[in-house]
């Protein structure tokens, strides 16, 4: 049996495998990747197969013996993945459970307070916003972590919301349908909610002030407020660790804004954030989500278990299902799966829910008053407790730990009649939620932020301890100096002589096109289909008004769905391109960086603990698109109405943040050409699709620019940054007498400095 070992620090993202008690280091498959979250390991990207078919192919026996050491949560992932291995090797797991995070923050608040009283002065560098570590430590504590729910026509998702803020805020009527954006920021300590309203240029509508259920509804119907900023407290997810933004985002169907659905976009593309799709159970399968279920597809393929596990699918108004007419929450599960899977969606979190019954529980407890219908629905609770198809979370995709938590629950409040109402609210599913979301941010949200937060800190402790180590070693020893310079001048002779190697890296990223996806022949494509379309209305020559009236209304339906099925295919075909040539590069990129480094051997002095290298690491494709784009939480891109999209030929183009409706009339009682009426349309809307598509390509090839840059500029830098450091490391071992009273003034500090990253190591460390 091959012994195979794992020991995983969500804190400071590392895992250590180890064969058999031999460390995998970055020459082996698996050892490479031990600067990556577990939870991204185990599923199977590119040419990675997944964790355990990758711990199988490197032990090479029939049985593997694998203990994981570390947090139970994430024990709990590597298992239940190891448990849907379908190879031939039997794994036999063992776990050594690491010690609780819960304290790690203030332990981390006490080491910054002591590093901040020593006024070090590399502590006190300013970035280019003018801040030092100790502001961007604060920042990082106050840290906003966000839940943002999107959804379907009619799925209830302000219900949803309101019974996450146990009241009725957001209005929720279906004439309502939100077309405002809100984001409500939790605040534990406030009793009330406040919100301030913004318009689409960020002009402020109404100040900040205290606000009410009708004001929600005033505000929500008034055209000229696009953003509502709510704070108040959402009692389910506790704030003392992170604190939560609920963002309510109008659906894919709302068309007030077509802004909403690159906002849409954008968050389905962030990595540390929760996504609530809430989905109507009497309504699965609209068009209207097509094209965001395709998008969320491929994010989720693209970043392993993390990414699937921050798609919460929530099946909502379950409890009209009519389980006598054989409507189970069992089949109606099986049928969204299989709906998912046309879309490349696996393995998705289901929970099914009623966030109608859920809301009332909740006003009922806090002691709001209930409408006649409320209290009719309220009635229900007795139905919840007692009949066990309406135990909607006993169906839900929930994590053992997260399912026993609840059970527990249950029996709790069971054995009391009085709380029947509570039993009652977990039947309805919405606890599953809350509890998967505070899963989801103990898993990945709070070990980042600790990550985030000490990450500049250690730098400058492990830059300055190997440099004080490296002056010590060197300052009282004449061979060992002799040495390093000898040192010195050679790893000058190889920089010198490995520039040939950033060139020829620099002339492949100028070589980095979008070749595969030809402008000219989407052009053409497009062509065909449009030809195909108006072909269908050869021989509508002569048709009466009403017909003419519907035949031309479909149509334009048609053209609607046919711009927004090609604006979208093509934009993710580009940024599928666009993500795998960035992929090979970073590749290329870092096994550069790692060979150049390795080249430049100076006894004591380490490269990669220059802070300044900082500034050059790329970890993944998603850090390329961090450094392209610099987003602040409360100020984001807003788009202005074009004046383009004005006109009739303005409607078509769809690109333009403004939607304008096109119709076509005709006399009573008049026959219509109606062939000629589409090709009329059509010959415009040709034109202006082509437009689009070179507008998209345009777009494209300009995001492709700013990649490249991304990666000149970080080539440009690790070249200079080289040169830079031998420069210093010259001029520093000049004078051995200077380097003996440098070394001795610093005694004190470099001693600090040793203890202090000690301090940080033992707090982190499992």
């Amino acid at each position: 049996m091959t012994k195979f070992s794992i020991e995983y620090n969500p804190y400071l993202v590392e895992c250590v495998f180890r064969k058999n008690e031999k460390v995998l280091n970055s020459n082996s498959k698996i050892g490479a990747k031990s600067g990556e979250r577990l939870q991204a390991l185990l599923g199977e990207s590119g040419n990675w197969k997944g964790l355990p078919e990758e711990i199988a192919n490197a032990c090479d026996d029939d049985e593997v013996e694998v203990t994981f050491k570390g947090r139970r949560i994430d024990y709990n992932d590597l298992k239940d993945t190891i448990e849907l291995y379908k190879g031939n090797v039997r794994f036999k797991l063992l776990f050594e459970e690491s010690k609780n995070d819960a304290d790690v923050m203030k332990e981390l608040d006490k080491i910054f307070n002591d590093i901040k009283q020593k006024n070090i002065p590399e502590f006190q560098a300013e970035n280019e916003e003018g801040k030092d570590i100790f502001d961007a430590y604060e920042e990082v504590k106050n840290g906003i972590f966000e839940v943002s729910v999107i959804a379907t026509m009619s799925s209830g998702k302000s219900t949803l919301i309101n019974a996450l803020l146990h009241t009725e805020l957001l209005p929720s009527e279906n004439k309502a349908c939100t077309a405002t954006i809100c984001r409500i920021l939790d605040n534990d300590e406030m009793e009330q909610y406040e919100a301030a309203c913004y318009a689409n240029d960020e002009t402020v509508i109404h100040p900040r002030t205290v606000v009410t259920p009708e004001m929600m509804r005033e505000y929500n119907a008034d055209e000229a407020i696009t953003y509502i900023d709510i704070e108040g407290s959402v009692p389910a997810i506790p704030s003392d660790k992170i604190r939560l933004c609920l963002r309510d985002t109008p659906g894919p169907n709302n068309s007030r804004d077509e802004n909403h659905e690159r906002l849409t976009s954008s968050i389905i593309k962030r990595t540390n954030a929760v996504v609530l799709y809430v989905m109507n159970a009497t309504q699965i399968g609209i068009n209207d989500d097509e094209q965001l279920l395709k998008s969320i597809s491929n994010e989720m393929k693209r970043a392993g278990k993390q990414s699937r596990d921050r798609f919460i699918f929530v099946i909502n108004k379950c409890d009209a299902l009519d389980e006598e007419k054989g409507e189970t929450t069992e089949k109606l599960l099986k049928d969204v799966k299989d709906y998912l899977k046309g879309f490349g969606i696996v393995e998705p979190t289901l929970i099914p829910t009623s966030a109608r019954l859920a809301l009332l529980i909740r006003k009922e407890r806090k002691g709001e008053k209930l409408s006649r219908m409320e209290r009719q629905t309220l009635s229900q609770v007795e139905d919840f407790v007692e009949i066990d198809k309406l135990h909607f979370e006993k169906n839900a995709t929930l994590t053992p730990t997260v399912h026993e938590k609840l059970q527990r629950d249950v029996e709790r409040f069971h054995a009391d009649e009085e709380n029947w109402d509570l039993e009652a609210l977990i039947h309805t599913g919405v606890p599953a939620v809350e509890e998967t979301i505070c899963e989801y941010i103990e898993k990945y949200a709070y070990p980042i932020k600790i990550k985030d937060a000490i990450k500049d800190i250690k730098g400058i402790l492990d830059e300055l301890n190997m440099k004080a180590k490296f002056a010590e070693s060197i300052a009282f020893d004449k061979d060992q100096l002799d040495k390093v310079r000898a040192q010195i001048k050679e790893a000058e002779k190889k920089n010198a002589a490995g520039k040939n190697i950033y060139d020829s890296y620099k002339e492949k990223i100028s070589n980095f096109r979008l070749d595969s996806i030809s402008e000219e022949d989407e052009q053409v494509s497009v062509e065909v289909e449009l030809r195909r379309m108006v072909k269908e209305y050869d021989n509508k020559t002569n048709i009466d008004k009403m017909e003419a009236d519907r035949l031309i209304e479909s149509f334009q339906e048609t053209l609607n769905r046919f711009q927004k099925n090609c604006e979208t295919r093509l934009n993710r075909e580009i940024d599928m391109k666009i993500f795998q040539k960035c992929s090979e590069l970073l590749e290329e990129y870092t096994t550069m960086i790692r060979e150049t480094l390795d080249d430049i051997k100076i006894d004591g002095y380490d490269f990669r603990k220059s802070k300044s290298f900082e500034r050059i690491k790329i970890s993944n494709v998603s850090e390329i698109k961090k450094r392209n784009e610099r987003e602040r939480y409360r100020n984001e891109t807003r788009w202005k109405d074009n004046p383009e999209r004005s006109g009739f030929f303005g409607f078509f183009k769809f690109w333009k943040p403004r939607e304008i409706s096109y119709t076509v009339t005709v006399k009573d009682g008049v026959d219509v050409n109606v062939r000629n009426v589409i090709v009329d349309i059509m010959t415009m809307f040709a034109k202006s699709i082509k437009e689009n598509i070179s507008s998209i390509f345009r777009q494209s090839e300009e995001q492709v620019e700013e990649y490249k840059t991304v990666f000149y500029d970080n080539i440009d830098t690790l070249s200079s940054e080289i040169d830079n450091i031998l420069n210093r490391l010259k001029e520093d071992t000049k004078e051995s007498k200077e380097l003996e009273k440098r070394v001795e003034k610093n005694k004190e500090i470099a001693a600090w400095v040793e203890n202090k990253e000690e301090e940080i190591k033992t707090l982190l460390m499992f």
